[in-house]
C-alpha cells in the first residue's frame, strides 16, 4: 500500500517544503509530490503540521535498552539496541566496539554482520573505536586492551571485517606509516581520536588518508594556543568529517558554534550514547570499573565521562536550544552529514526516490510524534 504524509514541514536535503507529501510504498520513498496530487489509492496520514524529515543516522552507538553492544555482541543484543533507538527517531546507526580484545571484536564483526543482512537500512555497517589508541588519552577504554596495530592483526580484523567494519578511530600518531597506509588503501573511514597528535601531525595525517575526527574535544589534544593538537587541526583544516556531543556535558555550546563557523557543513551529530539510552538501569559493570547513569550523564564513580546518555533526538533538540542552531540545520547534522560520511546518502539521510522509507515526524518544539522504519510506523512507548 502506497502512504503519505502530508500537511507537514518537510525537511530534505536542503529543501523545507509546505503544502507537499512525502509518498512511499513498503520500504522505499518514492517521491515528495504536491500535496494536491497525492495518488488516489493511497492512504493519507495527516501530521498536523508537524515536521517530517528523515530518521535520524548516528555514526557512534555504544548501546541501549540496558545493552553495551562490546560486553554482549550478540545480534539480540543489537536488536536491543535498535529498540531503544527506534523511540527516539534514530533508523540507521553504526553499532560501536570500544577497545577490545582480538576475539571479542571478531564475535561484534559476526553479530553486526547478521544485523546487516536482516536491516541493511539500518544496521549501516560497524565502528571500531579503538584499540589503537594513545594511552594518555584512553578515556574510559580499558588500557589492558589498547595496543599498537600490527600487519598481523590486520590480516585478521581485515578479512574478517570485510564489509563490516565501516569506520575506525585511532590516534595516527599511533600507528606505524604502512600500518596506516594499508588501513587508508582499505577504504575504511579512518576518524582521529583518543590522540596526543601535535598541530603539525594531525595535518600531515589529515592531508595522507585520515578524513574524519570522532567526539571532537573529547579525549585529544586540545587548543592551547602554543601548544596546538589535534582539536585546533580539525577547526583549522576544515575538511574533515566531524562529530561533536552536544549534550551540554561533553562540550559547552559556544565550542559547538565555534566548531560550526570553522566547519560549517562538516559538523555533524553523534550520540556516543551508552546501555543507558531506553533503560533504567543505574549504571553498567565494565570489569575494571562502572560506568554510572546520574545527572543526564555517563560517568564512572570518580565523574569522569564515559560515552554519554544521548539521545539523537535530544542532541538535536539542543542543537536548536542550546547552540542556537536553526532547525533545518540540525537536522542536517543528523541525517545527511553522517549518512554522507558513509557515502550512503542515496539510501538514508534524505527522503529522495529509492531511498528507504525511514522518516521521523516531531511537532514544532521538535517533540518526537512518529517514526518510520523501512515503511512500518514505530510503536512509540511514549510522546
Amino acid at each position: 500500500m502506497r502512504l503519505a504524509l502530508t500537511n507537514g514541514n518537510i525537511y530534505s536535503d536542503y529543501t523545507t517544503a509546505q503544502g507537499y507529501a512525502v509518498l512511499f510504498e513498503d520500504n522505499t520513498v518514492l517521491d515528495i509530490i504536491q500535496a494536491d496530487e497525492v495518488p488516489s489509492d493511497a492512504k493519507i496520514i495527516d501530521v498536523k503540521g508537524g515536521i517530517i524529515c528523515p530518521g535520524f543516522v548516528d555514526l557512534q552507538v555504544n548501546g541501549g535498552g540496558g545493552v553495551y553492544f562490546t560486553q554482549y555482541p550478540t545480534l539480540e543484543s543489537l536488536n536491543a539496541i535498535r529498540d531503544a533507538h527506534l523511540q527516539f527517531g534514530t533508523t540507521s546507526f553504526l553499532p560501536t566496539v570500544i577497545s577490545a580484545f582480538q576475539d571479542r571484536i571478531l564475535e561484534t564483526i559476526t553479530a553486526v554482520r547478521q544485523a546487516m543482512q536482516q536491516q541493511p537500512s539500518t544496521f549501516l555497517g560497524m565502528h571500531l573505536e579503538g584499540p589503537y589508541f594513545n594511552p594518555g588519552k584512553a578515556g574510559a577504554h580499558d588500557t589492558a586492551c589498547i595496543r599498537t596495530a600490527t600487519h598481523e592483526e590486520l590480516d585478521v580484523l581485515l578479512e574478517a571485517g570485510k564489509d563490516v567494519i565501516t569506520y575506525l578511530t585511532l590516534a595516527p600518531e599511533c600507528i606505524e606509516e604502512s600500518v596506516m597506509q594499508r588501513l587508508v588503501e582499505s577504504g575504511i573511514k579512518l576518524s582521529a581520536g583518543h590522540s596526543l597528535a601535535t598541530y603539525d601531525q594531525a595535518m600531515h595525517f589529515f592531508q595522507n588518508g585520515v578524513t574524519a575526527v570522532t567526539h571532537l574535544y573529547n579525549a585529544m589534544s586540545g587548543i592551547d594556543t602554543k601548544q596546538p593538537g589535534l582539536a585546533a587541526a580539525a577547526l583549522d583544516y576544515g575538511q574533515a568529517w566531524t562529530g561533536i556531543i552536544v549534550d551540554g556535558e561533553h562540550c559547552h555550546p559556544y565550542a559547538v558554534r565555534l566548531a560550526k563557523k570553522m566547519l560549517g557543513e562538516k559538523l555533524l551529530l553523534i550520540s556516543d550514547c551508552a546501555a543507558c539510552v531506553g533503560s533504567d538501569i543505574p549504571f553498567t559493570d565494565f570489569g575494571n570499573f562502572k560506568a554510572y547513569y546520574r545527572n543526564n550523564r555517563c560517568e564512572t564513580e570518580d565523574g569522569r565521562l564515559a560515552g554519554s546518555a544521548l539521545t539523537m533526538l535530544q542532541a538535536v533538540q539542543n542543537t536548536v536550544n542550546m547552540v542556537g542552531l536553526e532547525v533545518d540545520e540540525a537536522i542536517r547534522m543528523a541525517t545527511l552529514y553522517p549518512a554522507q560520511v558513509l557515502k550512503l546518502e542515496h539510501k538514508v539521510g534524505q527522503l529522495v526516490p529509492g531511498a528507504a522509507a525511514n522518516i521521523v515526524v516531531m511537532d514544532q518544539e521538535l517533540q518526537l510524534q512518529q517514526v518510520w522504519v523501512e515503511g512500518v510506523e514505530v510503536v512509540l512507548q511514549q510522546k
